[in-house]
This record gives C-alpha cells, structure tokens and sequence, in this order.
C-alpha cells in the first residue's frame, strides 16, 4: 500500500478546474474540479477532507470514463474507497469529480484534496486532445439533472458535474473540461436582477464567485494565470438569468442595451483573457431572448474580434426534466453530443 500527497507539480496526476496550486492541501470549489491518474492496481482511497457540515458536496468516481461510485464528503478528513475489488494487472484511468457547484451563500465551504493510498503503480496519463472552458449558470452546474421528473427540492445531490452536456461534449472530443458556472447567475445580473451575483465580474479570478475570508484564504480571489492552461475554446451558456431578472421587474426595454453591452464586454474580456481560444455563445431558449446573443457577437465580429460564434440547442419540455424544470442527464448527453458535433466542425 503507497500514500502519495497530491500536490500540483506530482507528474502522475492531472488536476481538473480552476483552483490555487500553492494551497496544501488543494481546494475543489467548481464543478468538475477534481483528480485524475493512470494506475495499475486494484484499490485506491482519496483522502479529502469538508471543513463545513453544510452544505454537503458531491463526489464521482469514474474508471476509463464509466461512473463507478458517487458519495458525500462528511465533515472533517477521512479516506474514501474509490475503486475496490479490480484486476489487480490491469491498467484504467481513475478521474474523481466534485459534482457539487460553488456555493457563494457558504464561502467556507469546500473540499479538501489531501492524498491518495492505492495498491499497485501510477502510470503516465495520455494526452487530451482540447481543453474546452465553459462559462455558465445552473444548466451548466448540471442541476437537476440526476433528480426525479418533478421534484422540487433544491439540494446538492441533484447537481451533476458528469450528468452534464458539457462532460459529454467533451467526452465526444477527448477534451479537457473545465467549469464556471453558478445557479441563478447572468452575465450582468441574476435572476432578481441583482447586479453583484454576475459570472462576469469575477472570471479573472481563480474563483470569483466566492468571497470572505475563509475563500481568500483558499485562494479563490487570486488571479488567475491563464497561460497555465491554454483554453482551444471558450463555451459561454448565459442569459437565461438576466432574462429572468428583466422578467422579474419587467424591464426588457428599459435593459435590453445595457444587456447586449454586457455581453460584448464578457466576451472582450474572454477573448483578452483567452488570445487563441475560439469563443461560442451558446445561445438561451427561444423565450430568454437569444437574439440578444447574437446582436453581442455581432458587434463583437464588427470591432474586429476574430472565431467569435453563436450556437443554439434545442428547447427542452417538461418530458426532458429531471428538478425544478431542469434538464435531465439525458437531455444533457443529447445536447453534449450536439454540441460536440458542431464544436469538431469548428476544428
């Protein structure tokens, strides 16, 4: 039996999502943040640790890419099975996922990564092919997904980080996934049309979404250094908040300027962020005002901003839900492999 600490600079370990490669031990706060290795073995634990009763963040296993085991992380710092039981002279790749998104309402919390303990040897990891960044809200959390048609219960279990459209967008390109994205937030403002929880405001930052002492010292309001991960492309999935924000005041004509205003400016700020990454907007439903997008790229390609694009997936109905009129995983692979089909014809 080995126990190796897993830190930033170990050779054998690919870590997933934005997070703060000085901190000891690493913090997961995205969804999709994570760890993954080649092992030759049978068993492995991961040590991980959740400084916070609440609320409780959801891990997943997966070996060669199929889910093997999903569970909490309980409050302190123990060791969970990851893979028990396999042929012990086999090789697979092991990939573990926070499932759960940030939660800005409770900055302190969070999942600790501090080892691993295995039977058997690490092996080299091959290369993905692309790393593709996404920037989103809940649909992009993946809520709901893994949750009965109908339920209401608004709960970290239902989030799924693997659940999800753009894990199987990725999946279809052998593409590094990374994820950004918060329930109810917009490009400019939320879904009360409260204009401090935005994605736009804190994408330099390693995490900004979350702030307060406990995330500073975790590192989440630390640029971020881009060059450390150089994005071929940017997905942006907003507006489906700040639609419902002008909704909720009834203030589509009053906004809908500053609204596109706002759009250009995410994507100036992506594209400065981001020099080589193709950058698509894909597009809300037809009742979010998806031709608001489209007017942003627009003038976006007008100022002379190069691989700028608009996609559009299909509405989804009450037959496609999972919570809370979200869709389900199902859906979401459908709407993954459509994306991936047009992001390869990109490529």
């Amino acid at each position: 039996m080995q126990t190796v600490p897993v830190t930033a600079d170990h050779p054998l370990l690919r870590l997933l999502g934005r997070l703060d490669p000085t901190q000891s031990p690493l913090c997961l706060d995205w969804t999709a943040s994570g760890l993954e290795f080649r092992l030759r073995g049978s068993d492995v634990w991961a040590e991980l640790e959740a400084p916070e009763k609440s609320p409780i963040f959801y891990m997943i296993v997966l070996s060669d890419g199929c889910p093997v085991c999903r569970f909490p992380v309980e409050p302190g710092i123990r060791f969970y099975p990851l893979i028990l039981g396999m042929e012990a002279d086999k090789e697979r790749t092991v990939t573990l996922l926070k499932e759960t998104q940030c939660m800005p309402d409770s900055p302190a919390a969070t999942v600790r990564l501090h080892s691993l303990r295995f039977e058997g040897e690490l092996l080299s990891l091959p290369q993905r092919d692309l790393k593709i960044e996404f920037i989103g809200d809940s649909l992009t959390s993946g809520e709901g997904a893994l949750a009965p048609r109908g339920n209401e219960e608004w709960i970290t279990p239902w989030f799924s980080a693997r659940g999800n459209y753009s894990w199987y967008a990725c999946e279809m390109l052998n593409a590094e996934c990374r994820v950004l994205s918060q329930s109810g937030y917009g490009v400019i403002w939320n879904y009360l049309h409260e204009e401090a929880r935005n994605m736009s405001d804190g994408y330099p930052l390693i995490a900004g979404v979350l702030s307060g002492p406990e995330a500073e010292a975790r590192g989440c309001r630390k640029p971020y250094d881009f060059s450390s991960w150089p994005t071929d492309i940017v997905c942006i999935r907003l507006l489906s908040n700040d639609a419902g924000g002008m909704n909720h005041l009834g203030s589509f004509d009053r906004d809908r300027d500053a609204l596109v205003q706002g759009c250009l400016r995410l994507i100036r700020k992506v594209r400065e962020c981001n020099p080589g990454a193709k950058i698509v907007w894909i597009k809300p439903a037809t009742d979010c005002h998806p031709e608001l997008a489209e007017e942003a790229a627009e003038l976006a390609r007008a100022e002379g901003l190069k691989e700028i694009y608009t996609f559009a997936l299909p509405d989804y109905g009450p037959e496609d839900c999972g919570a809370r009129s979200h869709p389900s995983a199902l859906w979401n692979q459908k709407a993954g492999q459509l994306l991936g089909s047009y992001l390869r014809s990109l490529l």
